[in-house]
């Protein structure tokens, strides 16, 4: 038997960061009907569908373009819905770009949880199952989808950094998405960069909002944060988090075996679109 659509109960807002535009955000998260997440832009009064067709750039985040429409770094976002089985859900925003936060996706999920609460919609629950390998390569890393090995959405990530504080930590890690799992073991895993990537980054007018509240930063000795990680693999762990949200661009579940060596967003994408251009790959199932 399926599991009704959901959505959230009621709707809440708060203000951040954004991570490369540096500017203040308002986000309010609201309650929608069947028809996926949607990002409106109240500065511009319109919208943008999270749907793979809609990925207009993934360089360094997520960010979705419908025309003059753009909402970026919805990665962890998405990842969060796709954890709490959100399948609709109204993102009304004041900029091109969601908050930060913290980095992860923990405070999505707890502001979710605790503000918003969740509701059922009177429709069945679908998701797309994979039936056939897909597999892409770009800039190096390549990725797949398998048939699932045991009716769930798995993630295994292998990382690749040339820094010693990277390789010192764990290069692979595997999960299967269930709720419980993922709040424990991926939702607090922080975005990372390398801090001589920083300068070159803001020259481009990138990670303005960037800060080690809301990053792992680290150089060839080490980590920089006073705190330390919050993982011993929070680098590969967070690389899962990313992908949970890729993979969860289309508001649906995609139930299969998502293998991976090197990823990034630009790789994430690549391999959902070439997925759902092959119609024999997949197949609508109730979930």
């Amino acid at each position: 038997m399926s599991s009704a659509q959901k959505t959230v109960a009621r709707a809440a807002e708060f203000s951040g960061i954004a991570l490369h535009g540096g500017g203040a955000v308002r986000v309010r998260l609201c309650p929608a009907a069947e028809g996926g997440v949607v990002f409106f832009r109240s500065d511009l009064g319109r919208g943008v569908k999270a749907c793979a067709a809609n990925v207009g750039d993934a360089r360094l985040a997520t960010t979705l373009i419908d025309g003059g429409c753009a909402a970026g770094t919805v990665e962890h976002l998405l990842s969060a819905l796709s954890a709490l089985g959100i399948d609709n859900l109204r993102v009304e925003t004041d900029g091109p770009e969601l908050p930060i936060l913290d980095g992860s996706a923990a405070p999505w999920m707890l502001f979710i949880m605790e503000a918003c609460g969740l509701a059922e919609l009177d429709a069945p629950r679908r998701a797309l199952r994979v039936v056939k390998k897909t597999e892409v390569k770009v800039n190096g890393g390549s990725a797949r989808f398998l048939p699932s090995s045991d009716g769930r959405a798995r993630y295994s990530v292998k990382i690749d950094f040339p820094h010693a504080a990277v390789r010192r930590t764990g290069l692979e890690f595997s999960h299967a998405l269930s709720l419980g799992e993922y709040e424990e073991e991926i939702s607090r895993a922080r975005t990372f960069c390398y801090v001589n990537d920083v300068n070159k980054m803001r020259k481009h007018r990138r990670a303005l909002g960037g800060s080690l509240n809301n990053a792992v930063v680290y150089d060839d000795l080490g980590v920089l944060n006073p705190e330390g990680l919050r993982y011993p693999d929070e680098f590969v762990r967070h690389k899962v988090l990313d992908a949970v949200g890729d993979c969860y661009i289309e508001g649906r579940l995609i139930v299969a075996d998502y293998e991976a060596e090197r990823p990034g967003h630009a790789l994430n994408h690549a391999l959902v679109s070439a997925l759902l251009a092959d119609e024999e790959a997949w197949e609508w199932v109730e979930n």
